[in-house]
């Protein structure tokens, strides 16, 4: 049994969905409906490092967390939303740089990304 098949967590994943606008301009947005993703990992990254600032929102300035997100499958696209509970309330997090899929043999094939806390 592998970690990807059976991690720890579960969070929704609205899939990116392409629409039009008012205008008629084709656009890509979260979907408003989710797939549950069972069995994911969500690690977080320590927010003080590369573009992430540790620094609190609550004294007049910015904190933004990183989680590091890996399943064997998930619908993720540049414009998904993820969201995922914690002890504090629901986490809403966006893709940061667009998803991962690693695709190498059946025992590691996975899809990654690095995602943002909404603030």
């Amino acid at each position: 049994m592998s970690l990807l098949d059976n991690g720890p967590h579960t969070v929704r994943v609205y899939p990116e969905i392409r629409t039009q606008d008012a205008r008629g301009n084709e656009i890509r947005r979260p979907s408003a409906t989710p797939v549950v993703i069972i069995g994911c990992i969500m690690q977080p990254m320590a927010s003080t490092r590369g573009a992430f600032p540790a620094i609190d929102v609550r004294q007049g300035q910015r904190v933004d967390a990183a989680y590091r997100f890996l399943a064997r499958q998930a619908p993720l696209g540049w414009w998904s939303r993820v969201e995922g509970d914690s002890p504090n309330g629901t986490i809403t997090m966006t893709v940061l740089g667009g998803p991962l899929q690693h695709v190498s043999s059946n025992g590691t094939t996975h899809v990654s990304a690095t995602l943002q806390e909404e603030r």
